[in-house]
């Protein structure tokens, strides 16, 4: 073989091996999808009064293929949205979740935020059945949604509140608006046997904006 056709052939495999990692890297950008975010018009961002079609509509749209009982799990959301704070917000207050056994999916996952002395402290609770849960449990949930958040790989939705009249500690208007902006409680929905359950409540009581 001559020294042309040597270079030739080393180029050649270069390439080639160029080729190969090129489509690794794309494969594995495909094979981890990332979560999709749905930011809800605001004629729909208040579940309480939104048409229940126009918000099944709006996600349709959005996700391909399109989630199974999408309807189902926009009807549980209005029942936690609306029966528990109805169509004010209320702020934070105790929740009974037994009253909604059946809208839970064990282990239910339970986050609580905690500020002392200036640092915040993040507990995860998991319960793994109905008698486990407390009688009543912190949390605030409102008539309105800041995001949608749908995760391909653990097929998971998540629907964050807005907590309007947080219980921040606050110095006028301008740092309650802050609050007001920043802390929120996220519901994490999961389908079980076609059934869209609660999965986990993780609310952010005093956060770093």
């Amino acid at each position: 073989m001559t020294q042309l056709a040597r270079s030739a052939l080393c180029c050649a495999m270069a390439i080639a091996a160029l080729a190969a990692a090129g489509n690794a890297i794309g494969a594995r950008a495909q094979a981890a999808p990332s979560a999709q975010v749905l930011m809800l018009p605001a004629e729909l961002s208040n579940v309480c009064e939104a048409d229940p079609q126009a918000l099944q509509l709006a996600m349709a749209r959005q996700w391909r293929p399109s989630l199974n009982a999408l309807d189902q799990w926009a009807q549980l959301v209005r029942s936690f949205s609306c029966d528990l704070s109805g169509q004010r917000d209320l702020g934070w207050h105790r929740v009974p979740l037994r009253a909604y056994e059946s809208a839970i999916r064990y282990p239910l996952t339970w986050v609580e935020m905690e500020t002392r002395n200036g640092r915040t402290r993040r507990t995860v609770k998991t319960y793994y059945s109905a008698a486990q849960l407390p009688p009543k449990i912190d949390f605030w949930v409102g008539g309105r949604i800041d995001e949608i958040r749908y995760d391909k790989r653990l097929r998971r939705i998540d629907a964050r509140f807005p907590a309007a009249g947080s219980r921040g500690g606050s110095n006028g208007a301008a740092s309650a608006a802050a609050a007001a902006q920043c802390a929120y409680t996220t519901l994490q929905f999961r389908q079980q046997n076609g059934l869209w359950l609660l999965l986990g409540v993780e609310p952010n009581l005093s956060p770093r904006c």
